[in-house]
């Protein structure tokens, strides 16, 4: 399945554009899949005069492109459709767009959600590629897995928001530009450190507000999170309150008279209560709905 949103067509139209004026090749292409994907589709191509390779569904290891990306390196044929190194299955493809020579660069983006895939470059005649066309690809494709990583980086970031808010501010928009998500992830980062350090209740939720409304969500918080909010037990905000300095189970603990055992517990109950994942998002829910001073 492709991973190419409309956002990011674009930037790889751009890419594919920038390659084929820089090598001088006849023909590019290229397609984008998860990490964990056994197949890819070429839906991205520039210079092309038939529809024999629009969405030509290539297998891992297969072909030149998915052998390229199986070993995850570039490869190369002069006349594909004579070459004795890949598999053939896809000759009549080639052969209609009279393709010849050709050279397959593969795309990684090893992080969680990362994606992987692999950018052609043709000619039209036998011909063999010499390093200075695989060092300017690879200067292409670098930049491109840099975009991408941080592309993903900002939507862990916006997720992260989402989660210490319980859940009220919905999935981050994949259409936004990078730059977009960027200035969006800062303001709203910035802006819930704010209201962490605030004393006043009222505050506290009017700068939620104003996180939301950035966020281009309700301005309020659901009827069910605020009973969440309050049902939070003494003995739950007083453990709370010392894990939001940094204080591990132990630590906790000691301070209070009580077992690890117990501030465990209670932990797991105030993270169902939030809807809360891990330490980090039960403390800022915590804080964002003022179950915390």
């Amino acid at each position: 399945m492709t991973v190419l949103t409309a956002a990011r067509a674009a930037r790889f139209t751009t890419l594919l554009h920038d390659m084929r004026r820089i090598t001088g090749v006849d023909a590019v292409m290229g397609a984008l899949v998860a990490a964990d994907s056994d197949h890819f589709v070429i839906d991205q191509l520039v210079g092309v005069t038939t529809e024999g390779l629009h969405n030509l569904r290539v297998a891992i290891g297969t072909g030149l492109g998915g052998k390229a990306m199986a070993l995850h390196r570039p490869m190369q044929v002069p006349d594909y459709c004579r070459s004795g190194g890949i598999s053939h299955e896809y000759d009549p493809a080639v052969r209609r767009e009279q393709l010849r020579a050709a050279f397959a660069v593969p795309i990684r983006v090893p992080v969680p959600g990362g994606h992987r895939g692999v950018l052609y470059g043709a000619r039209r005649h036998e011909y063999v590629f010499g390093d200075r066309v695989f060092g300017d690809v690879m200067v292409l494709v670098r930049a491109l897995e840099r975009e991408l990583a941080e592309d993903l980086e900002l939507n862990r970031r916006l997720e992260c928001l989402r989660v210490a808010a319980g859940g009220s501010i919905s999935a981050p928009n994949t259409e936004m530009s990078v730059a977009e998500r960027r200035r969006l992830v800062d303001v709203c980062s910035e802006l819930v450190h704010i209201a962490s350090e605030m004393p006043d209740v009222s505050q506290r939720r009017q700068i939620e507000a104003l996180v939301r409304r950035l966020a281009g969500r309700t301005a309020e918080l659901p009827e069910a999170a605020k009973a969440t909010s309050r049902a939070l037990t003494e003995r739950e905000r007083e453990i709370l309150a010392k894990v939001a300095t940094g204080a591990t189970n132990r630590e906790v603990a000691a301070a209070l008279g009580i077992s690890a055992e117990t501030v465990k517990s209670s932990l797991t109950s105030s993270m169902r209560k939030l809807g809360a994942r891990n330490r980090v998002a039960l403390v800022a829910a915590a804080r964002a709905r003022g179950c915390l001073r």
